[in-house]
């Protein structure tokens, strides 16, 4: 499994009816100027409404491949994807290493986002 497929599954994209679904947001990415300049047609209001699920993987590889996270650790990375404040970050590292083989401490790079 890739890292923006495990990052999907992590925010239950592959579960019929769950928001990032019916968003086609994959990684449920918060609507704004990023969302709206990958896509996004509106918010439902907090989370970016795509038109389909490629605009929606589309923009995650996106984000992932800006200065904000090329070159942190995964561990890193998904603590700003999905910060403690609102998840269980530490399961969620834990289960994105395990489904794609990546550690923690992986630096990510273009080639390991996909």
């Amino acid at each position: 499994m890739t890292l923006i497929e495990a990052i999907a599954r992590q925010e239950g994209f592959y579960l019929v009816g769950s928001r990032p679904q019916r968003n086609n947001n994959p990684g449920d990415i918060e609507f704004g100027p990023f969302a709206q300049k990958h896509g996004a047609t509106k918010g439902d209001p907090r989370f970016a409404i795509f038109p389909s699920p490629d605009v929606g993987f589309a923009a995650m590889r996106a984000l992932l491949n800006s200065p904000s996270y090329l070159g942190l650790t995964l561990a890193a990375a998904l603590n700003k994807w999905a910060p403690p404040i609102e998840n269980q970050t530490n399961s969620y590292i834990e289960h994105v290493c395990a489904w794609t083989g990546l550690t923690p401490e992986t630096i990510l790079t273009p080639e390991i986002i996909g």
